[in-house]
């Protein structure tokens, strides 16, 4: 998955693909991006660029444009005869340092500062509430799952971010919270696991599953609608919004997850707070970005779509979700 940002983009939106493509351009020992695609693709019609065994630029030549690919930073831009002669003035800006990139804001604070403005504040005219949620290790059986602790987000007054801290004690009323909230319930992957496993372990019904799958708009579920892939949170948010996981493995969770159970080790618990609020913030990110730019960009498809796909797409059967059960949420 790759970000396809337009040369204006490019120029206002924080990035390191210019410097990425000048490395090359020394590296091939050469003046200007024209002299560069004249030798590469005399070499053939999509030159690869690695360092240490990973790759880090792809250009390809499809005739009448060219494509370019940033594996760094996951960017695509694609140039037209016009673009090749706007791309080697910008290429050429950088060298001569004649063109300031700090006050370049990151994706992030693109997003966040549209948000501060109340652009994004409710969807529909309806409120949303973020939820992410952490267990026991047992998630074959979701009925037998332990409910660990979660973490909610949702905006308030001053179009801010507040967040909310549930455990186990304060579960029952955040469900009940859930159920009565009027607006929408978001989530990755919620509708298979988070709204399951918290109504389970307050023992209620499937009836109240249903009315939280209703009222959800699962990312998952939305990304694989929209492109057919199963994506995770990780992978989509290092991809859009360059923020990612604090723990790194399943291991690592696990590992973190018995020096607290065993050892009711208060450090773990910090850890795995952090990490739960933490998928909240990549989560919220992610639903900010659907909303701004409207696209997505996967295996050489550009998918483009509107708020009324960003709700209907975003749930869907209990039935159609049951391959998530057990999945590693660490997974690519």
């Amino acid at each position: 998955m790759y970000k396809r940002f337009t040369l204006n983009e490019l120029k206002t939106v924080q990035n390191t693909f210019l410097s990425n493509f000048y490395s090359i351009l020394k590296k091939e020992h050469c003046m200007v991006a024209s002299d560069l695609f004249k030798k590469i693709f005399k070499e053939g019609k999509e030159i690869y660029y690695m360092n240490r065994g990973d790759f880090t630029f792809r250009f390809q030549n499809n005739d009448e444009e060219y494509v370019l690919m940033d594996e760094k930073e996951k960017i695509q831009v694609v140039l037209d005869d016009e673009g090749k002669r706007e791309f080697q003035s910008l290429v050429k800006n950088f060298i001569l340092k004649k063109e300031k990139i700090t006050w370049q804001k990151s994706i992030e604070q693109i997003l966040l500062d549209e948000f501060h403005t109340g652009k994004y504040s409710t969807i529909w005219w309806k409120n949303y509430m973020v939820y992410d949620i952490e267990t026991d290790t047992n998630i074959s059986n979701l009925k037998e799952t332990k409910f660990f602790l979660a973490y909610a987000m949702h905006p308030t007054a001053g179009n801010k971010m507040t967040y909310e801290y549930i455990d186990q004690e304060w579960l029952k009323d955040f469900v009940k919270k859930m159920l009565n909230f009027d607006g929408y319930i978001v989530g990755f992957n919620s509708i298979a696991f988070d709204n399951m496993v918290s109504v389970y372990n307050v023992w209620w019904s499937d009836d109240d599953i249903k009315k939280l799958n209703e009222k959800s708009i699962d990312l998952f579920l939305f990304v694989r609608a929209m492109t057919g892939k199963r994506l995770w949170l990780n992978k989509i948010a290092e991809a859009l919004v360059n923020v990612s996981k604090t723990l790194s493995s399943w291991t690592e969770w696990e590992v973190l997850y018995k020096k607290y159970r065993e050892n009711n080790d208060l450090e773990a618990l910090e850890e795995f707070k952090k990490y739960c609020k933490n998928d909240v913030r990549m989560t919220m990110l992610i639903f900010l970005y659907f909303m701004h730019f409207k696209k997505l960009f996967i295996e050489g498809e550009e998918i483009t779509f509107t708020l009324e796909d960003l709700e209907n797409k975003s749930h869907q059967e209990i039935k159609e979700t049951n391959h998530m059960v057990g999945q590693n949420m660490f997974e690519n």
